[in-house]
C-alpha cells in the first residue's frame, strides 16, 4: 500500500469512529439521561387526562400542565403521550448533528479554511435536524393549547 492510500484509509476510519462516538454520546444524552431542553415529560397519565411537565432551557422542570381532551376526542391524549415519548428521537438526531458540525468545523479549521466560511457551512448540518425538532415541539405545544382540532 502506498502512503497516500494508507492516509486516506486512516482519515476515513477516523471519521467513522467520530461519527459512532457522536451517535453514542447523543444517544446517552437523549435516552438514558433524558436531557430535553424546552421539551416535555409525561408525569401522570390517566384515562381521560394527562399531566405534562414542561422543561426549561437547561432541562429542569418549569411548569405542569394538565391536558384534558374535548369529549369525543380522547385519542388526543394518547397522541400527546406518543409525541412526547417520540421527542427523544428528535433530540438524538439534533445532538448528533451538533456534534458532527463541531467536528467538521474543527477539521476544516485545522486544514486552514477560513473560520467564517466554515461556520456558515456547518450551520446547515444543524439546520434540518433543528427545524424538525422545533416542528415536533411546536406540535406538542399546539396539542396542549388545544389549537389542533
Amino acid at each position: 500500500m502506498s502512503e497516500e492510500l494508507l492516509n486516506k484509509v486512516r482519515r476515513i476510519l477516523l471519521y467513522i469512529a467520530f461519527l459512532l462516538a457522536a451517535f453514542l454520546l447523543s444517544y446517552f444524552l437523549a435516552y438514558p439521561l433524558g436531557y430535553s431542553p424546552l421539551g416535555y415529560e409525561v408525569v401522570k397519565k390517566e384515562e381521560n387526562s394527562v399531566v405534562v411537565q414542561s422543561l426549561n432551557t437547561w432541562g429542569i422542570e418549569e411548569k405542569r400542565v394538565t391536558y384534558q381532551p374535548p369529549e369525543g376526542d380522547e385519542w388526543r391524549a394518547k397522541a400527546l403521550v406518543d409525541r412526547i415519548h417520540a421527542q427523544a428521537m428528535e433530540y438524538h438526531l439534533f445532538f448528533t448533528a451538533i456534534m458532527v458540525a463541531i467536528f467538521w468545523v474543527g477539521m476544516d479549521v485545522l486544514k486552514g479554511k477560513p473560520l467564517g466560511k466554515v461556520l456558515v457551512l456547518s450551520c446547515f448540518y444543524v439546520f434540518f435536524s433543528g427545524l424538525s425538532l422545533i416542528q415536533h415541539l411546536g406540535g406538542i405545544k399546539e396539542i396542549l393549547e388545544g389549537s389542533i382540532y
